[in-house]
């Protein structure tokens, strides 16, 4: 059966397959505007949020309705322990490792039936987090994106 394979519906599998991996971690999607009036980054610890980053299409038939695509994702990997600075880092690494462990070889079940794989990208920490408090695990979710062509 011929599929979209839209962001928002990769992205609602990847948030089911880490909350069935990671009870008592928040795994809601990060939104582009959780501020406080500080302009502070609000968390709420144990945390493993994803963040759509891009999509990227291949496509090699004539129609170019038929695309090999690969939607990317950010989880924002943190968690609280406030005895020292480096406690802090190890707590988040933990969420890191349990959450490499919950994606690695890892297939997703989009809303319409398919499946899909999760790859491992990599691992960093938040570019404004000069501490390493916060890391972020990249993933990429290959598939097949087929539409219906645009009318004349």
């Amino acid at each position: 059966m011929p599929t979209q394979f839209l962001a928002v519906d990769v992205e609602q599998a990847l948030v089911a397959q880490l909350a069935n991996a990671l009870a008592g971690v928040d795994v809601s999607v990060l939104g582009e505007a959780e501020l406080n009036d500080n302009d502070e980054l609000i968390l709420k610890t144990p945390c493993a949020r994803p963040r759509y980053i891009e999509s990227s299409y291949r496509s090699n038939e004539l129609t170019q309705t038929t695309y090999d695509c690969e939607h990317i994702y950010d989880i924002w990997c943190a968690d609280e322990n406030l005895t020292s600075k480096a406690a802090q880092r190890g707590a988040s690494k933990v969420v890191v490792g349990r959450v490499q462990a919950a994606l690695a070889g890892a297939t997703i079940t989009l809303p319409d039936g398919s499946s899909e794989p999760v790859r491992l990208v990599g691992v960093g920490s938040f570019p404004e987090d000069e501490l390493g408090m916060i890391y972020l695990v990249r993933v990429a979710i290959p598939g097949l994106a087929q539409f219906p062509g645009g009318s004349n």
